[in-house]
């Protein structure tokens, strides 16, 4: 019995621990949220506002048009929305896909490569913490 208490206390740790940073993100956004010109055009920006052996948590802004060339998620992901809107997320195949994001949202995203592009007439804001030691399957 004490060895599964102890099993069972490290995944409670280790979900608390990615619980407190999550919220740690959201409130590091939210702080952050980019004041510059180029933030408040066009422009798509990001900004690492954690990162170590484990995760790496990235503010990303998406004003009204924005595009984001393609890259790739080589880690699966927790996203938190700050503010909602629509993107619109075209895959490695070309393959489109419509994101109805509300303020709020958590989703989980697997490794990926894509393409975004605010679709919407408002500014979207997400947090997106890579699980950098997530393992394979």
């Amino acid at each position: 019995m004490p060895r599964r208490s102890s099993r069972l206390l490290k995944t409670l740790a280790t979900t608390l621990g990615l619980v407190a940073l999550m919220a740690g993100g959201i409130a590091v956004a939210v702080l952050s949220r980019p004041a510059t010109a180029a933030a408040e055009g066009t422009e798509a920006t990001r900004k690492v506002v954690l990162q170590n052996e484990r995760v790496r948590a990235q503010s990303n802004y998406y004003p009204a048009g924005a595009s984001v060339p393609e890259h790739e998620h080589t880690s699966p992901r927790i996203v938190v929305v700050i503010e909602g809107g629509t993107l619109e997320v075209r895959d490695a195949s070309g393959k489109v896909s419509t994101l109805s994001l509300k303020n709020g949202d958590i989703v989980w995203r697997p490794p990926e490569k894509h393409s975004i592009t605010n679709a919407g007439s408002t500014p979207v804001h997400l947090v997106e913490i890579d699980v950098l030691d997530c393992p394979k399957r």
